[in-house]
């Protein structure tokens, strides 16, 4: 038993028995006032117990009532994401670029209206095997379309509205033509045709009529009527743009592409700081007659190695690009070269360096040398890279 709910007992005599002495009257009240005490403690945690338990089980309970009444407990299957039920009514347009993966596009179908959320575009670009062949470009699309129909219409060429495309830094022309035949439809004999004539599509004369080097790196984006004729056009005309820009006067713009072109392929896996210091390689080499033994322009009559080598019997070839045969310049760029490239060409760093390697082509790290010597023990350090792999 406690003393929550009783006490001593009450009796007619409210002091006890008349028997009792003063003193033990007195411990009797005294018992009496520390048990109501203890009652009314009690009581007043009972109390708070009460509205806290209380409390809790009215937030539990209107929680509980929401999230159930949201939830349908008897369905093992996720909610759907919101979609349009289509097909779709007024057009607009998305643009597609290059690397767009499938939440990036179902952003943009959003943004437009065109599909009711991104979760559900997601969806179906997950659902159709075809998906990663959707291509850079822009689109006719409806508006409010069925996600899955959104993603039907960007698989089908007939929807372009433009011809969308990049021309990396590095690109020989063949490259460059292959990726117009690949946007436009038409064979690379074709399109070298359209092109034959250098003076309508802008060629400098300084260029000898070789495109090499002249095709400007870049996105480019063309309607569907644009001929290959004014799309070479353009990027000819964006190359020569940038050396004017850069102060590079007519007659000397087939050196400054020929040289930023080698920078470009031998950079490839460098630091951009190291492109300044790779062209002053190239003036110091030019400069005392001595060859310019770079295996990137061997790679451009053998095409390239994963290693970036080249083998001796590649490098003992009687071909006019092979720069450990004959010394000076190839007789055209050997790629389109990146803006970075010809500035560093324009800008070169003045140094006593005639050698060089990137010694560690996933970071970058390229190391210069005076002396070949200096130049060994470099090499060392890539060749300890490579076995690393």
């Amino acid at each position: 038993m406690n003393d929550l709910f009783e006490g001593p007992a009450l009796s007619e005599d409210p002091e006890g028995s008349s028997t009792l002495s003063r003193a033990e009257r007195r411990a009797l009240r005294e018992e009496r006032r520390l048990a109501a005490k203890r009652r009314q403690r009690a009581l007043v945690a009972v109390l708070v117990a009460v509205i806290v338990i209380g409390a809790g089980g009215y937030f539990v309970w209107t929680r509980g009532v929401e999230y159930f009444g949201s939830v349908d407990v008897f369905s093992s299957e996720p909610d759907a994401p919101t979609d349009f039920t289509g097909p779709g009514t007024g057009e607009t347009q998305i643009t597609v670029s290059p690397g767009d993966v499938g939440t990036v596009i179902g952003d943009k179908l959003v943004e437009a209206g065109v599909v009711a959320s991104r979760q559900a575009f997601v969806a179906a670009y997950t659902a159709n095997p075809d998906a990663a062949g959707i291509q850079a470009g822009t689109y006719n699309l409806f508006k409010e379309m069925k996600a899955s129909d959104a993603l039907t219409s960007l698989l089908d060429i007939e929807n372009r509205v433009d011809y969308y495309f990049d021309i990396q830094p590095g690109f020989t022309a063949a490259q460059a033509i292959a990726r117009i035949a690949k946007h436009t439809g038409l064979s690379e004999e074709e399109i070298n045709a359209a092109i034959a004539d250098t003076a309508a599509a802008g060629l400098p004369a300084e260029a000898g009529g070789n495109y090499e080097g002249w095709l400007s790196p870049g996105v480019y984006q063309f309607g569907l009527e644009t001929t290959p004729l004014e799309m070479v056009t353009e990027m000819v005309a964006r190359t020569v743009a940038t050396l004017d820009t850069l102060g590079v006067a007519p007659e000397n713009r087939q050196v400054v592409l020929t040289k930023a072109s080698i920078v470009e392929r031998e950079s490839a896996s460098a630091v951009d700081e190291a492109r300044p210091l790779v062209a002053s390689v190239i003036e110091n080499r030019l400069e005392i007659n001595q060859k310019l033994e770079m295996d990137s322009t061997v790679h451009y009559i053998f095409g390239g190695t994963s290693d970036a080598t080249t083998s001796s019997e590649q490098r003992s070839s009687d071909n006019p690009y092979n720069t450990y045969v004959h010394k000076g310049l190839p007789p055209t760029a050997i790629a389109s070269p990146s803006e970075q490239s010809i500035q560093a060409v324009v800008n070169h760093a003045d140094t006593d360096y005639f050698y060089f390697v990137t010694v560690n082509p996933t970071t970058g790290e390229t190391l210069f040398a005076e002396t070949y010597p200096e130049h060994q023990e470099n090499r060392k350090l890539y060749q300890e890279w490579l076995s690393s792999q």
